[in-house]
């Protein structure tokens, strides 16, 4: 099975990139710049965050790095330079803070999975039977990355395996296979669906699996982000971006 992801991946996190202020591996030491890692599908709100941040704290920026939630725990293994870890869901978060990658983190946002099919739902789909039927154009992200357990999950409590086309790298892959149309059919969380508008229509999952978005500081300097991320403002940001709150 092949994995899906590359250019539209990619093309997802420059936008947010160039959104903000682009560093160059540099870290919160740097007159208060700081760098967040943060999970795929977190890639639009994080630029208000960054500017609601920035405004608080004297003009300082914030660099972005937005990718699955393993993928960003891995980079940490191998010395990636952060100030803040946001993934999206705990599993992973405890994997970084058994590892002393983070610390002490806390839960700010939940997100619940759903189905993306085109405009006009050309395959039918019409629920979760329809990714367990092999041949099917649907895409689901990677076992390992959050909204692969999501959906893994989701399709096993109905008493089915998951027979995707492909297995994408992150949610955001995901979506684009729907939004190229190159599937029928992706579960992707409630705000990436939004984020792509009438491109999409949604199918809600009856009893849908809710994540929940872990955030900490991997430096001292990172503790203000996570502050931002649980004030007033912080969760109306969030709100306003289509996330559950705790």
């Amino acid at each position: 099975m092949r994995r899906l992801g590359g250019v539209r991946r990619a093309a997802a996190v420059v936008a947010v990139v160039l959104g903000l202020t682009v560093l160059t591996g540099c870290s919160g030491d740097d007159d208060g710049q700081i760098r967040v890692m943060a999970a795929a599908s977190l890639v639009d709100v994080m630029e208000p965050l960054a500017t609601a941040y920035g405004a608080e704290h004297d003009g300082a920026r914030v660099q972005v790095d937005a990718a699955a939630s393993s993928a960003l725990v891995q980079r940490l293994r191998s010395g990636a330079d952060a100030d803040v870890l946001i993934t999206a869901d705990t599993v992973t978060m405890d994997r970084a803070v058994a590892d002393g990658l983070a610390a002490d983190p806390v839960v700010v946002a939940t997100n619940a999975l759903v189905i993306v099919v085109p405009a006009g739902n050309p395959g039918g789909v019409e629920g979760l039977d329809y990714f367990t039927e092999k041949g099917r154009r649907t895409v689901i992200c990677a076992a390992e990355v959050p909204c692969g357990r999501a959906a893994d999950n989701a399709i096993g409590a109905i008493g089915g395996t998951a027979q995707p086309m492909t297995r994408a790298v992150d949610v955001r892959a995901a979506l684009g296979a729907v939004t190229s149309g190159e599937a029928d059919a992706a579960l992707v969380y409630q705000t990436d669906a939004r984020s792509a508008g009438a491109e999409v229509e949604v199918l809600e999952i009856p009893n849908a699996p809710v994540n929940e978005y872990p955030a900490a500081a991997v430096t001292a300097d990172g503790q203000a982000f996570v502050e931002l991320l649980t004030s007033a403002r912080g969760r109306e940001i969030l709100a306003d971006a289509g996330f559950g709150l705790p």
